[in-house]
């Protein structure tokens, strides 16, 4: 492992939610481990805190911004790298202001090389696409928002 594959790992680390990393083969071994957040109203470990968090954002998405938006929002079903295509050199699944029909492939979110298709929810127009081709997205952020 060279130099540069150690500092991505170090930067995807710091800026994930991920509290421990054990990463290691015949040559090399790497630990990384945060400190918890303690909270005086909940445990000083760190399961609670992080069911906590991701019960907040769960209700968060789910709770309309506006009273009129009837906006689907399209989540990530799982930790992974974010991808527009099916490959680099190929054009994205959708664009803005593309209308898409309930089951197309919007994305693909990979996990332990396993790539994972996320399909429509609904029939709309895409209306916002929030993450960027190729970014670590985490369980439940919004990827993009369609118009039913």
């Amino acid at each position: 492992m060279d130099l540069r594959q150690i500092k991505n790992i170090l930067k995807e680390f710091e800026n994930s939610t991920v509290h421990r990393l054990e990463l290691s083969n015949d040559e090399f071994s790497l630990k990384l481990e945060k400190e918890a957040k303690t909270n005086n109203n909940i445990n000083s470990s760190f399961e609670p805190e992080v069911r906590s968090e991701v019960a907040t954002k769960e209700v968060a998405l789910q709770t309309p911004q506006d009273e009129g938006n009837t906006n689907v929002l399209v989540t990530a079903p799982l930790v992974g790298t974010f991808y527009n295509s099916p490959s680099p050199d190929s054009s994205p699944f959708v664009s803005l202001n593309q209308q898409i029909n309930k089951g197309d492939t919007l994305c693909i979110v990979e996990a332990m090389k396993v790539m994972n298709e996320i399909p429509a929810p609904v029939s709309g127009k895409v209306v916002k696409i929030i993450t960027q081709d190729a970014s670590m997205v985490e369980y439940g952020e919004v990827l993009m928002e369609i118009e039913v």
